[in-house]
């Protein structure tokens, strides 16, 4: 092996530049690595993985053991080297004069290198590079890769739920665009027919140590819909490995983290077919002091299998041998205690195909509707093919369609899904669509402007308080923070009303920093007596919070309600805040908002809600943003970009 692995050292350097390289996972490209287009062993794909390692005597021993299983790859489930930020190099060499240089080490970060803590995962993927071809994505943070490169057995699909990483933290919520990445990479080896699907990451959801459900409840419960054969993880000092799970079945809707609900169990023992659910298994075992198992925890009823401090303490790795019909894994002991463990998943006779479920979601403005097939799915495919019936006379096509009807009424959607084995799936629905509300004000900024914001397409002339600070271009329009604790104002003053509907987007050109970033919307504006705000406040770790306000006409506020954290939402730049807030009546006057990422849908009920009766309020007024950054910012000067402005009478 080391013969082969030496062969491979010229290459590396080429590997080291691109592993650099930060590639945004909503546009992946092609990685080339060095491995050789044929593997040890036509028809089978043996790896092995774990994480968790330092440069302990038990780290060394478990790298020793990997070179002497001799693997055609070894996956790295994140939290590496443990030691000084600087010295990953010095971790590397360890890891290579083990395993050989050209060896692939392959690298998904943990939490201890993504934002600098005992290293920086970039610097570990420069000195441990993509060894393996075809790599699409982000190496050392979000990748997949198909093995062997030619008639693949498996694609690996790595990901990143939860870890911050400079910018922020990386969310997998539903809808958002590494949720979607992830989707697509799972159902992209299923339309390719590639026989197995193995995902990392290093947080594990499901565990009898000492975490919760670090990446969340959606994407967990996305790799369960889409039967990821096995997913692995580290984090978790310790071994441990789920029985088989399944959702969508009857008694388990859903996975609930948490809890324990018999339902999800598909297969109790060790011995698997293949298809019918997923295999969760934590390999924190490569070297780190291990941790107590815990089975008295809520969900100890899934495993199966378990070792840690307290519980034959072994350190290891998991050794795998991938086969067109069959998956057998064996926990490899390294040092230690004498723990072991083996299961196997075997495809039994081609399954009935099973149709597609339809599911859509819908949002109307007025007779203006788009529609939203992504959450349909197939348990044992991928949906082909998306074809609506609007129940007006009118048809499409599409995962994402808009279509605009002649009037108000109730029309029955009808949404029919296709797999790719032909079957389909329908669900017809009844909306409600009225007619269209008159814009109070309208700004999509389609023009450029270098001074100001000029003039929006209704609602006459933004008046903004620092214009030099202030431009429009490529369809935003920008307010420039200049320097730590200083704000900027524009304002649409020519609208007045005492209903108002508001929505807008919000975004940065950088994260939040310091005590955070306040962008204000300005519901309702009285000259001489104040404003009505909701204040969304991003912090440094992409948490966001709403919170109502009131200003007086010099600007002092008066806070009307205790800021209120936004579910669900973890801002990164790029990602856009919808924000959508209402101020309606007089004496009193209620002012409300919501907020959710652009692309999701919008959340069915109010997140802040307050109400004031200052007189000098209690009529018609304009609206706008304000935005302040905090004094102990650290990376200004700072642009908030607004777009998509829409100002109605609320009904």
């Amino acid at each position: 092996m080391k013969v082969l692995k030496s062969a491979l050292t010229a290459l590396a350097t080429l590997s080291v530049v691109l592993a650099q390289a930060v590639i945004p996972a909503a546009a992946p490209i092609s990685v080339p690595g060095a491995m050789p287009a044929a593997l040890q062993e036509a028809g089978v794909v043996h790896f092995t993985a774990a994480g968790d390692y330092s440069s302990s005597a038990a780290a060394l021993s478990v790298f020793d053991q990997i070179n002497t299983i001799s693997p055609d790859l070894h996956l790295a489930l994140g939290d590496l080297g443990y030691g000084t930020t600087g010295q990953e190099q010095l971790w590397c060499d360890t890891v290579t004069d083990a395993v050989g240089a050209g060896f692939p080490f392959q690298l998904v970060s943990g939490n201890h290198e993504s934002d600098g803590q005992n290293g920086n995962i970039n610097d570990f993927s420069a000195c441990l590079p993509n060894q393996l071809p075809g790599l699409v994505g982000t190496y050392g943070r979000q990748w997949y890769v198909d093995v062997p490169a030619e008639n693949p057995l498996v694609r690996f699909v790595m990901i990143s739920p939860n870890l911050s990483f400079p910018g922020g933290s990386w969310s997998y919520n539903v809808g958002t665009p590494r949720y979607n990445w992830t989707a697509a990479a799972i159902d992209g080896a299923r339309s390719e027919h590639i026989p197995w699907v193995v995902a990392g990451m290093h947080y594990p959801c499901l565990s009898v140590g000492d975490y919760a459900c670090s990446p969340g409840a959606d994407i967990t419960n996305l790799l369960l819909n889409r039967k990821v054969d096995l997913v692995l993880g580290g984090h978790e000092h310790l071994y441990q490995r789920t029985r088989q799970l399944a959702s969508g079945v009857a008694g388990c809707a859903t996975l609930v983290p948490g809890t324990y609900t018999a339902a999800c169990v598909a297969d109790p023992d060790s011995t698997m077919v293949k298809g019918a659910g997923t295999v969760f298994t934590t390999a924190g075992t490569g070297g780190v002091a291990l941790r107590n198992v815990n089975m008295n925890d809520s969900e100890a009823g899934y495993f199966a299998a378990t070792s840690g401090l307290n519980s034959n303490p072994t350190f290891g790795a998991l050794n795998l041998t991938l086969k067109q019909d069959s998956l057998t894994a064996t926990f490899r002991r390294a040092s230690g205690g004498t723990f072991a463990d083996d299961f196997s998943i075997t495809a039994g006779a081609p399954p009935t195909n099973t149709p597609p479920t339809a599911s859509f979601t819908n949002s109307c403005t007025g007779t203006s509707c788009s529609f939203d097939a992504s959450a349909s799915a197939d348990a044992d495919g991928t949906v082909a093919q998306s074809a609506w019936d609007f129940g007006d006379g009118s048809t499409g096509s599409g995962t994402t369609v808009q279509h605009s009807f002649a009037a108000a009424g109730t029309y029955s959607v009808r949404l029919t899904v296709t797999d790719n084995d032909g079957a389909t799936g329908t669900l017809l629905r009844s909306i409600t669509v009225t007619a269209a509300a008159t814009a109070l004000a309208r700004d999509t900024f389609g023009r450029t402007v270098t001074s100001g914001f000029g003039a929006a397409e209704i609602g006459g002339n933004w008046s903004v308080a620092r214009a030099v600070d202030a431009s429009v271009s490529g369809g935003v329009g920008r307010l420039r923070l200049p320097t730590p604790g200083t704000s900027n104002t524009a304002m649409l003053n020519a609208v007045t009303s005492n209903s108002t509907d508001l929505q807008l987007v919000l975004g940065t050109d950088k994260p939040a920093s310091g005590s955070g970033l306040y962008l204000s919307t300005i519901v309702r504006s009285v000259a001489g007596a104040g404003q009505y705000r909701v204040k969304a406040i991003v912090a440094s770790n992409g948490q966001v919070k709403l919170q109502t306000v009131r200003a007086s006409a010099t600007g002092v506020e008066t806070v009307l309600q205790t800021p209120v954290t936004v579910p669900g939402v973890t801002y990164a730049v790029g990602d856009g805040l919808q924000m959508r807030v209402q101020a309606t009546g007089t004496s009193p006057t209620t002012i409300r908002a919501k907020l959710w990422e652009r692309g999701t849908s919008e959340p069915a009920t109010w997140q802040a809600s307050a109400t004031d009766t200052t007189a000098g309020l209690q009529v018609a007024g304009g609206v706008g943003l304000f935005a302040y950054v905090s004094g102990s910012a650290t990376n200004t000067p700072l642009v908030i970009t607004l777009d998509d402005l829409e100002v109605v009478k609320a009904g």
